[in-house]
């Protein structure tokens, strides 16, 4: 599937300890970095809507993490420390020695997974709608769940191959009003989700991340809660009011954690603001 036109004029392919990246860099050399950072089984192209903004105040880079999208598949496994190493050595590749880091979703994960091990790399941190598990817990039964089960985890995720309109059903949940979006806003996420489940390595990268994230949420949960208590990186954290996939309450844990961390509520949204309510994204992120 072709970049959509808004990003193409931005993308490039960038080696990155020997894996290629695909990116989209925008903005002068010289303005302030940011890096945008997507989530689970989503890829840089879900920042179409506010990059071309952002890129006419800053240094605007956003990449297809190994496995996603039009990137290379990872070395090893895909998971959120492994991820947060790749962003390291491209802001590396890239000569950028701090940014902001903006994640989205499982995207936050990592950047708050880089902003621990290497601080001085980080400016601040934006979280939209995702953040490190501070309280320990297991998946909730729900369809996700068999996704978890090697084997059958892959066997759901080729099920949707069946229909391309199943396929996009299962993005209902993420968003409060998904046929509200404009037209060509649905037209894209059509044919971009129906490209996702048929590919392979993205399977293999979503499967991998998914359960390495469970792994963390029931093992990790009180390390990251002592770590992020002492995290002096400023923090802002976005949700949508209505976002049914990462309850808020998630995100008030940590913003009630982390020193001077303060929570910003998009109304009428659900998951994917960048997607639902970019201007309203976009007016936060630039304040």
């Amino acid at each position: 599937m072709e970049p959509p036109e808004a990003l193409r004029p931005f993308a490039h392919s960038l080696h990155v300890a020997g894996r290629t990246l695909h990116c989209y860099s925008a903005g002068p050399d010289d303005a302030p970095p940011l890096l945008l950072i997507h989530g689970l089984g989503d890829e840089a192209d879900t920042w179409r809507n506010v990059l071309p903004a952002l890129a006419t105040r800053y240094r605007v880079v956003a990449c297809d993490l190994p496995g996603f999208g039009r990137s290379a598949p990872p070395a090893g496994a895909a998971s959120i420390a492994a991820s947060a190493r790749v962003l390291a050595g491209l802001m590396g590749a890239l000569r950028m020695p701090r940014a902001t880091l903006v994640g989205h979703s499982g995207g936050a994960m990592i950047a708050q997974r880089l902003a621990l091990a290497a601080p001085e790399l980080v400016e601040r941190l934006v979280l939209v709608d995702g953040c490190l598990p501070v309280v320990r817990r297991l998946p909730p039964r729900s369809p996700l769940y068999a996704m978890l089960t090697p084997g059958l985890g892959e066997l759901a995720y080729t099920s949707l191959r069946r229909s391309q309109d199943e396929a996009y059903a299962t993005l209902r949940p993420y968003y409060a009003d998904l046929d509200a979006l404009p037209e060509a806003e649905r037209d894209f996420l059509y044919r971009r989700v129906w490209a996702r489940v048929w590919s392979d390595t993205q399977r293999a990268a979503f499967l991998s991340m998914l359960r390495w994230i469970v792994i963390d949420s029931a093992t990790r949960a009180d390390g990251y809660r002592e770590q992020l208590a002492r995290c002096r990186v400023p923090t802002r954290l976005i949700w949508g009011d209505s976002d049914l996939i990462v309850a808020q309450a998630a995100g008030d844990a940590v913003a009630a954690l982390v020193p001077g961390a303060t929570m910003h509520t998009i109304p009428r949204c659900g998951h994917n603001p960048q997607h639902e309510r970019p201007a309203e994204l976009l007016a936060v992120l630039t304040a």
